[in-house]
């Protein structure tokens, strides 16, 4: 099939009438037949509610800037499908997933595959090709039976445990943290960087004898005023701090603890300092005096974590300091807690519709904000567009002031696109 890469997504997409299908019973058929079950390299899987993204960005920059070769498979994409694959940092090309599609559908024959299950196989496929020393592939939903789990890993990492996609995974940390430790393996290591894991977890890990290491018991990050020192078997000091979660570049530590990799600390603390993920506290340059940035926060957990880097960003200014964000998320998030969380340090919301087909409108998010907990006095408006909601904000901010954009891959998405035009 001579097809363009838009062409082949368009197809892909068309081709299973879910868009999301759990299980591994289709992939594995596939999958075996082309060999992508085990690899030459060290594969790494990370699963996780949040964070899962940025300790993949904080390892793959350890690794490649300690000399290795390191595939990262992660999901979703902001702007471009082929942000979905990276070879030491590097996208490839439309060819190269255009071939990977055509290769996976002579392959599956008459099996139908949900996009993930495709996409997946098709970057595998390249990851193969690339002879990676180390792979790190993220977990797109769960775990236990998402379609990265049909890979023999040598590593599992947990991120965090928190109440999301309740309508696959359930409703509450035990059943969802029993999905999550699906991705552990017999006998193989385990590092949790949850400082508090459900028992499903911890009991899974002893019933297939993992072995697991625990933030906050095994390895630990201190903090101090200019830098902080992470512990476990071995000791960091004076690393520099991120603007992505110390949570998640400590449990990349623990992973580089866990493998017995012989790093140079320097060489650590300078990827430390470079790792960085489009949409994680990303600041962005729209050509005006106000600090922006974009966050994918979406979810209550994440939210937090929001504002309180908010809170310390404005707590280093030295003027006055209001803030205002836009904000667009889907109707099947917990968006009043994520109002909940925000509303300790947002002054006024421009809430968007998002045009797709979950996302809120401005009117259910106006019922989602009025159930939320108010913390200060916020102010709500409603905006038609990405474009009007950032108009309004700089019709009434300061020099000092700061704007964020968050709730959704496709808020970020459709900011970053704005930007583009408004700064061409």
């Amino acid at each position: 099939m001579n097809k363009t890469l838009p062409e082949w997504i368009s197809y892909v997409t068309a081709l299973h009438s879910n868009k999301i299908e759990l299980g591994l019973d289709r992939i594995t058929q596939v999958g075996k037949k082309m060999d992508l079950i085990s690899f030459e390299g060290t594969v790494i899987t990370v699963a996780g509610t949040n964070g899962k993204g940025t300790t993949c960005a904080f390892l793959e920059e350890m690794l490649v800037e300690a000399g290795y070769k390191v595939g990262v498979y992660s999901s979703p994409h902001i702007l471009r499908y082929t942000e979905r694959l990276r070879i030491n940092k590097e996208e490839l090309s439309d060819d190269a997933h255009c071939n990977a599609f055509s290769v996976v559908e002579r392959y599956r024959q008459k099996i139908l595959l949900s996009f993930f299950e495709y996409v997946t196989l098709s970057c595998l496929y390249l990851l193969k090709l690339a002879q990676c020393d180390f792979i790190l592939l993220e977990v797109g939903l769960g775990g236990r039976l998402d379609a990265t789990n049909m890979v023999d890993s040598d590593l599992s990492v947990i991120t965090t445990i928190a109440i999301d996609h309740t309508d696959w995974l359930g409703n509450d940390r035990e059943v969802i943290g029993f999905e999550k430790a699906g991705v552990f393996r017999p006998f193989k290591p385990v590092v949790c960087g949850e400082y508090d894991p459900p028992k499903s977890l911890i009991n899974h890990a002893k019933s297939i004898n993992a072995r697991i290491t625990f933030a906050g018991k095994d390895f630990h990050a201190i903090s101090y005023r200019t830098n902080w020192q992470w512990q476990g078997k071995t000791m960091l000091s004076l690393l520099p701090f991120s603007a992505m979660p110390q949570q998640n570049c400590s449990t990349a530590l623990a992973v580089i603890d866990a493998l017995s990799l012989d790093i140079n600390p320097n060489t650590l603390k300078k990827a430390i300092g470079n790792a960085a993920l489009a949409g994680r506290f990303e600041k962005i340059d729209m050509q005006i005096k106000n600090d922006v940035y974009l966050d994918v926060a979406h979810n209550p957990q994440s939210a937090k974590y929001l504002a309180k880097q908010l809170n310390r960003i404005r707590d280093a200014k030295l003027d006055a300091c209001r803030i205002f964000a836009i904000v667009g998320m889907l109707k099947d998030k917990d968006c009043s807690g994520n109002f909940s969380e925000l509303n300790v340090i947002v002054d006024e919301y421009q809430v968007i519709s998002l045009d797709c087909e979950r996302g809120a409108t401005v009117a259910e998010l106006d019922v989602f904000f009025q159930n939320s907990i108010k913390t200060i006095n916020n102010v709500i408006t409603y905006a038609k567009n990405i474009e009007e909601a950032y108009k309004n904000i700089l019709l009434q901010i300061n020099s000092s002031d700061i704007i964020v954009v968050f709730g959704s891959f496709y808020t970020v998405a459709a900011f970053l696109k704005f930007q583009g035009s408004e700064c061409e």
